[in-house]
């Protein structure tokens, strides 16, 4: 059999054939004609051997290509076409002889949901995992892991008041986190109160910071501050802004200040990416344990599913702002 790419013969893809009967399958690499053979009859590759009505199943997966086509073996002297998931002809297997110059095409896969802080092959390799097209008894379902891969990185977002994106200069708004709001509105809690932090770190760029000149209750009277005329000053790792004018204090009051900014960081670092990827297997197993709960089978059980608490917690507390101050 030949595996091509856009019609193109490629050498070094990964090809898995699996009998569904016996549940055993072995993977080959194709060669630089991108030809490659799989021997039912070995038995160093399919030990258990084979019969006839056996369905077979052959795949393979190379970063954003994939295609995959199964068939049942047919009795000596018979033949069955063999179509892939595409609809396109691969070739006739010939009881007896296998496929004479079949074709298998990759062709683009299925966009999956994006993740940010990890890709579904680093967690594949991580766990040292395959992907259900290539392992459909064992392998991993790409577009569960990247929903549950969604929900864990906007936790993770949400503990470490952040994001972590490889952006490109795409920084964020408050208002794409749960919660959040821009622009974003602070108490003024007592009346010389000069400190004030953002709900998220690290701020990338501060538009505007206003202060009401009347009293809570009344109309509005927004004053913008700005560091150009010395009014406050800005850290942005901490997201603190201090008005270091002291005739431009708010007045006392809920909602009394407001800030306009954006925030995130450029890169994921290597502890947050293992963190993510540790959080979505855990919730994988959860995931896959509530199913058999569901499907009423008798011999699962809840397996090792904790937290691993102390290495999430140490991870979090390292990125998120410990002298936030409830404003």
């Amino acid at each position: 059999m030949t595996v091509k790419i856009s019609s193109i013969a490629t050498a070094n893809l990964n090809v898995t054939c699996t009998n569904e009967a016996t549940a055993q399958s072995t993977t080959k690499t194709t060669a630089s004609d991108g030809k490659l053979i799989f021997n039912l009859g070995s038995t160093k590759d399919f030990s258990k051997g084979w019969n006839v009505g056996n369905v077979v199943n052959v795949a393979s997966i190379y970063t954003s290509f994939e295609q995959k086509f199964s068939f049942t073996i047919p009795a000596q002297g018979d033949s069955v076409a063999i179509k892939d998931a595409s609809g396109t002809d691969v070739g006739t297997f010939l009881g007896g002889s296998g496929i004479s110059n079949g074709v298998l095409t990759l062709v683009s896969a299925p966009s999956l949901p994006s993740l940010r802080y990890y890709t579904g092959q680093e967690f594949l390799d991580y766990y040292n995992l395959k992907d259900k097209n290539t392992d459909a008894e064992n392998g991993v379902d790409l577009v569960q892991l990247s929903r549950i891969g969604q929900q864990v990185e906007q936790e993770i977002d949400s503990m470490t008041n952040t994001k972590f994106d490889s952006n490109s200069g795409s920084y964020y708004s408050p208002s794409v986190i749960e919660g959040g709001e821009s622009p974003e509105y602070h108490n003024a809690r007592y009346s010389a109160q000069s400190d004030y932090f953002t709900d998220f770190i690290p701020i990338n760029s501060l538009t505007t910071f206003e202060i009401n000149n009347n009293a809570e209750g009344g109309t509005a009277s927004w004053e913008t501050l700005t560091e150009t005329d010395n009014e406050i000053a800005t850290d942005k790792n901490t997201g603190r802004i201090k008005i270091i004018n002291s005739a431009k204090y708010a007045q006392v009051g809920a909602r009394q200040v407001r800030i306009t900014y954006t925030f995130g960081r450029s890169t994921v670092p290597q502890d947050i990416k293992q963190l993510a990827i540790v959080m979505t297997g855990r919730r994988m197993v959860q995931a896959a344990f509530i199913k058999s709960r569901i499907l009423k089978l008798d011999d699962t059980t809840t397996g090792d599913i904790s937290e691993f608490t102390n290495f999430k917690k140490n991870i979090i507390r390292k990125y998120r702002n410990h002298t936030l101050l409830a404003s």
